[in-house]
């Protein structure tokens, strides 16, 4: 059993979900909705999370009409796990550098869970939960378009997603004000640690959050479905690796060689900064 056993499941995501404002009670169904439906061995469908409310029409005049986002897996091995990609108003941040992680940032950072974070978006928000339909492998690109929300105060945006394999590696985009002239604009992501684990590079020996080690889900195994070769699942770790306690820019994957203290192969993946690209093209 790895991490990532939350995600056996599929079901059939739900095309919208409305949360309104003082409706905290529907949060919990809101999970419920859409927490499978971003899982890794999702069907192939993104889902797509409304916030109805009534919103001032002063905003639209400084909306463009449309915005695609494209984000590229810069990565020789590493995979996202299922993106989030969400428009809202400028007061909501993912996360703070030099703090510590919230709760719903360590399970999109631990196991991949992206549904928490969604969660705490504003009323009013608009996100797009994994556009990939699952894991973006290395080098893999996914393309979406922003709901059009008429009116709506969504000016910036966010990505997240988490980097597999790793203890609590996560990129992101983190609440950027969204272009309005028109054309296409570049932003070259780094990677995070939540801080809320150890860097210890062992094999998951539980699943869920708080549980050390990393998961090594099906998606990194070889073409015969066997465990490849390159990842060692009975390395020890790094002894000496301790939670930071607070996000902060990611060191990378040290890796080592077989009979190492890492499972992961330092050849096939060790990787540095950056990891991801955004293409934002406004229309």
């Amino acid at each position: 059993m790895n991490k990532f056993s939350a995600f056996a499941e599929t079901v059939a995501p739900a095309p919208s979900t409305n949360i309104l404002p003082g409706h905290a009670a529907r949060r919990p169904a809101l999970r419920a909705a859409i927490v499978l439906g971003c899982a890794l061995a999702a069907s192939g469908a993104a889902t797509t999370v409304h916030a109805d409310e009534a919103e001032s029409d002063r905003f639209a005049a400084s909306r463009p009409s449309s915005v695609t986002v494209s984000v590229t897996n810069l990565t020789h091995a590493t995979w996202f796990a299922p993106i989030l990609v969400a428009a809202h108003h400028a007061g909501f941040t993912g996360f703070s550098e030099g703090k510590p992680a919230s709760p719903a940032l360590q399970a999109l950072a631990e196991i991949g869970d992206i549904a928490p974070l969604a969660e705490t978006l504003p009323a009013g928000s608009a996100a797009v939960l994994n556009p990939a339909g699952g894991p973006l492998k290395p080098g893999g690109t996914t393309t979406v378009a922003l709901p059009n929300r008429k009116g709506a105060s969504n000016t910036h945006l966010s990505i997240l997603a988490m980097l597999v394999p790793t203890n609590d590696g996560f990129t992101a985009l983190n609440s950027i004000a969204i272009p309005t002239m028109p054309g296409k604009y570049v932003y070259t992501l780094g990677a995070y640690d939540a801080g809320t684990e150890a860097n210890d590079e062992a094999r998951a020996s539980a699943a869920g959050v708080g549980q050390p080690g990393m998961g090594l889900p099906p998606f990194l195994n070889d073409a015969d479905g066997n465990l490849a070769p390159d990842i060692y699942p009975d390395a020890p770790g790094f002894a000496h690796a301790r939670p930071e306690g607070y996000v902060h820019g990611h060191r990378g994957i040290v890796g080592g060689p077989a009979g190492g203290d890492s499972a992961l192969d330092h050849v096939s993946y060790r990787w540095m900064n950056p990891v991801a690209r955004v293409t934002l093209t406004v229309k």
